[in-house]
Order: structure tokens, then C-alpha cells, then sequence
């Protein structure tokens, strides 16, 4: 059995729900035949961790938005990170970013139009 993340909407309201199932076509039909709400989305879960988060010291830097793209694609996409270690510099995110990310499959080349929200 697999974890489901699922997505819910029904008007302006959109609800997630975990469930457990063999498939996601067996999480869509068990919703299609109990909720009047129209499944969105269905993401596998893939890691989950139950411990106890870290209590929140309010030492980091709030938000950090930038572009990401990929030159040769001529793709870009925005991201957002919230809670960023004070440790961490802008130099360090477009690493990680080149390193981690990608964009429609294609490799980060490069970060662009960047803020910090202190």
C-alpha cells in the first residue's frame, strides 16, 4: 500500500487529504464514488518524517524569491523558500538550486531577479 496526498475542490473550498491505497486509479475511484468534490490532484508520498519539528527561534531570514531558468530551453520558473538558515547566503541558494533543481526536466543554469525578506 501506498501513501496518496490528495486534492480536493469543490467551489472556493479545497481540502487535502492523505489516504492510504494500492493505486492512485483505486484513490480517484473511491473518491469519485463517496465526495461530491472533484479530485485535483493525487501525489504519491514519497518521504514523511513524524518526528517532532524544531521549535521555531525565529532566527532565519523570512523569504527568498528568485527566478530559476535554463538558458538553452529559454525556461524560467519562480521560486519561493521561506525560512532560510541565517548561515545561508544568496550565493549558496543559486548553488543549490544549479545542483538540486530542475526545470521541465532540463538543468538549472541560473538564477535571476532574487529577494530577501529579512
Amino acid at each position: 500500500m501506498s501513501l496518496y496526498r490528495v486534492q480536493l475542490k469543490q467551489g472556493s473550498r479545497t481540502i487535502v487529504n492523505h489516504i492510504e491505497a494500492k493505486s492512485v486509479q483505486d484513490v480517484l475511484n473511491f473518491f469519485n464514488q463517496v465526495s461530491t468534490m472533484q479530485v485535483s490532484e493525487i501525489l504519491e508520498v514519497k518521504y514523511q518524517d513524524k518526528t517532532q519539528p524544531p521549535v521555531d527561534d525565529f532566527n532565519y531570514k523570512k523569504l527568498f524569491k528568485g527566478f530559476i531558468r535554463n538558458e538553452d530551453a529559454g525556461i524560467s520558473k519562480q521560486i519561493v523558500l521561506q525560512n532560510i538558515k541565517q548561515s545561508v547566503n544568496e550565493k549558496e541558494i543559486y548553488e543549490a538550486c544549479k545542483q538540486f533543481l530542475e526545470i521541465n526536466s532540463y538543468k538549472v543554469t541560473g538564477v535571476y531577479c532574487s529577494l530577501f525578506k529579512i
